[in-house]
């Protein structure tokens, strides 16, 4: 019987309906990432837990044989051999794969040698001699129950008839079967709609409005995805590599259903200079030597015929590039710069002269656990660095400080910041111009939380698109702080800078720690607000108001982790265990932020939540219920400044100087700035990664309520225990902007 495509989608989702389709037929999907350096951009998105993975290599060759065609990987200078690049695939796998809980041992990289008609002695031995090798370079590698290497398959991939070819089918269907999410069941509901999206992928189609999707969705009338079930539908998907979609701001309204052409538009890019066109070559060469990427460049690209398709998204698609990080704004005062920054297509090397000032700096570092660091994280994370803070211009060459792998930027008129890779180490400096003594406190610490934020949410990206329960994930660094000893940085854990003296244990010498200690300074506290003896709590009109998200955020920072869920249990009606679960498990920065997010959660799920259900809860867990007095006290703050001064709008260059000394108290001052929960939520999702981006946003979003003075920013800081930061302002006169 002939049936049309549509006829088949009509009949399987008649069959969904009534519970009957059963899928038997085992699809597969098979990514090629190739040796080209677009791949080691983009292949992190298609890696998922569920898949098996081969390391195809030339087994002609010894594995720490020097080959010249290799590209130098970042961090490992002078190693071009295929030893470095097997370490490399296998840390991108399993850094950016979740690792199953129960089956540790999944998903699994098997290793096949080819080039077998290559061989001059006897294949079995050089088999051999690859196996001893691999094992050699494995042996202490976390990874190591990960890997398929013996007996090692070694092809001729030019002969069809080479029988270890389908020896090699034979054991990839194998260890598909055995994984443990072969035969995991899928909603029968998702089907249509995966067809029709099938089938649109074949008619040629890249990309799908989310309203396009919705009308794609409502044609299948009793089998159509309620919304909840489609953006389930979507992050599924997503994480198995089908579709490419994200819930952030200015992509959400998208969806990429070939992903195939999510890699096209990165390879227009980034891909090796034997793919540019002539007519194209000193775009290629802006982007060598220092990344350069005008906008109308871009569309330039875009125009050629292979690429043209990627033009009627271009919007979209520079979104994206900006997301992913391969195309970047550097810090600006301009609101939109004319051009965008590829950290990954710089060629240009840092000069030898151009070393670090050591009796100036301080510095900190991020080492990797594993060898080599995947290449993603590292142009990512320079992304990031240099979106944050301003690039340095050198003072020789006019040229932005931006290299192969590092970059310099300007904190202040006294602090400059300078990002190197060492090995798997990724080293930050920090340099006042006089000498580091003078290093602020409250800016080592604040750029310290910035960088840890991006560095930690960079690598949550790859392992956050899918919902695997029963998996683990470890962030792939720890954090250490360097110090000078003798000629060279020697380095130790960051937890240990509380302690006066550290001792290397390499060259047996004594250091104190008080400078580098830097890097984690505390804030100043301010006095304690205690109530008087005689005070029996707030009064009934308090009581019986309803807190504002201020309110909660005071009380918030009041409390313990462990108090605030005591009260939570009992003020939440509905399921609060679970809430407080899935609060705990969708917060990664902790602290403050679940608190609050707790305590609003209590708020917006009540019908009349005031002062008296908190004081009731706190009462019961016998928590001190004064709390709830000081939170609705305004500061008594005595300021040197006249009173005409305080009641005028903050100056945007004064606002300007406060994003480098805030760091993780940024959610906690915008809360008590007056923003809304919903306002910080929304902040936060601009900026996922860049906390010093969020911490502008919320200051410039205060700047423009009709409340926004000195006096008021003063007390925020003063109740944030961040009273040092107001020797920072200048209380400029020269805007006459005062607040009745």
């Amino acid at each position: 019987m002939d049936m049309s495509e549509d006829d088949i989608i009509r009949l399987l989702r008649s069959e969904c309906t009534k519970g009957n389709y059963e899928m038997v037929i085992v699809p597969i999907d098979l990514w090629d990432f190739g040796g080209q350096k677009i791949y080691q951009m983009t292949h992190q998105l298609f890696i998922t837990s569920r898949g098996t993975f081969l390391l195809i290599f030339n087994g002609s060759k010894e594995i720490n044989e020097e080959i010249p065609d290799y590209t130098e990987l970042p961090g490992c200078q002078g190693q071009r051999n295929t030893a470095v690049y097997l370490v490399h695939w296998v840390n991108s796998v399993l850094t950016y794969c979740k690792t199953l809980t129960e089956n540790e041992e999944y998903p699994k990289i098997k290793f096949v040698a080819t080039h077998k008609d290559q061989v001059k002695g006897d294949v079995e031995e050089q088999r051999c001699s690859l196996e001893n090798s691999i094992e050699e370079l494995f042996q202490n590698h976390g990874g190591k129950k990960h890997l398929l290497y013996k007996p090692l398959i070694f092809v001729d991939a030019r002969n069809k008839e080479d029988e270890e070819l389908a020896t090699l089918k034979k054991q990839l269907v194998d260890v598909a079967l055995d994984h443990p999410r072969c035969g995991e069941l899928m909603p029968t509901k998702f089907v249509p709609l995966e067809l029709q999206l099938a089938k649109m992928v074949e008619e040629n189609k890249k990309i799908l409005t989310i309203d396009e999707l919705n009308d794609l969705n409502e044609q299948n009338e009793q089998s159509a995805l309620s919304p909840k079930q489609l953006k389930k539908f979507l992050k599924v998907n997503h994480a198995l590599g089908k579709l490419i979609y994200f819930d952030e701001a200015g992509l959400r309204d998208n969806v990429i259903i070939d992903p195939v052409f999510l890699v096209d538009v990165l390879r227009s890019i980034v891909t090796d200079e034997q793919f540019w066109p002539e007519h194209l070559k000193e775009i290629l060469k802006a982007l060598k030597e220092c990344g350069k990427l005008f906008i109308q460049d871009l569309y330039e690209i875009w125009k050629q015929k292979c690429f043209r398709e990627i033009l009627h998204h271009r919007d979209y698609m520079v979104e994206m590039l900006v997301h992913l990080d391969i195309i970047c704004r550097q810090k600006s005062d301009d609101e939109r710069s004319e051009f965008f920054l590829v950290p990954c297509m710089i060629s240009t090397k840092r000069e030898e002269s151009q070393q670090i000032e050591l009796d100036r700096s301080i510095h900190l570092a991020y080492r990797f656990k594993e060898e080599v660091v995947p290449p993603a994280i590292l142009y990512r994370f320079i992304a990031t660095f240099i979106s944050m803070w301003k690039l340095r211009v050198s003072a020789e060459s006019s040229r932005l400080m931006i290299f192969t792998d590092s970059a310099d930027v300007t904190i202040d008129r006294y602090h400059d910041m300078r990002f190197d890779i060492r090995g798997n180490r990724f080293i930050v400096s920090l340099t006042h111009k006089d000498n580091k003594i003078s290093i602020v406190p409250t800016i080592a610490s604040t750029s310290q939380e910035c960088l840890t934020h991006a560095i930690t949410n960079i690598s949550n990206f790859y392992f956050s698109v899918s919902e695997d329960s029963d998996c683990t994930r470890d962030l792939p660094f720890n954090i250490q702080i360097g110090i000078v000893c003798g000629t060279e940085l020697c380095f130790f854990d960051h937890t240990l800078s509380s302690k006066e003296e550290w001792t290397c244990p390499d060259h047996n010498k004594k250091h104190m720690t008080n400078l580098v200690s830097k890097w984690f300074a505390d804030k100043f506290p301010t006095e304690g607000d205690r109530c008087p003896e005689n005070c029996s709590g707030l009064d009934n009109v308090w009581l019986e108001r309803w807190p504002e998200d201020k309110h909660l955020g005071r009380l918030a920072s009041k409390m313990t982790g462990s108090d605030t869920r005591k009260i939570y249990m009992r003020l939440k009606e509905k399921e609060p265990a679970l809430s407080w679960d899935i609060i705990n498990e969708s917060n990664q920065r902790g602290g403050f932020d679940m608190k609050m997010y707790a305590l609003y959660d209590w708020k917006k799920s009540t019908q009349y939540p005031s002062f008296k259900e908190l004081e009731r809860s706190l009462k019961k867990e016998d928590i001190d219920i004064h709390k709830l007095c000081q939170i609705t006290r305004e500061v008594q703050k005595e300021f040197d400044q006249p009173k005409e001064r305080l009641i005028r709008r903050p100056s945007i260059s004064n606002i300007q100087k406060l994003p480098d000394h805030i760091g993780y108290q940024t959610f906690q001052l915008g809360i008590e700035l007056g923003l809304s929960v919903v306002q910080m939520q929304q902040i936060a999702t601009n900026h996922v990664r860049n906390l010093r981006s969020q911490t502008e946003e919320v200051l410039n979003t205060w700047r423009r309520l009709p409340e926004a003075t000195y006096e008021v920013l003063g007390k925020a800081l003063h109740r944030l225990d961040l009273s040092s930061v107001l020797a920072y302002l200048t209380y400029d006169v020269g805007q006459e902007e005062q607040v009745e």
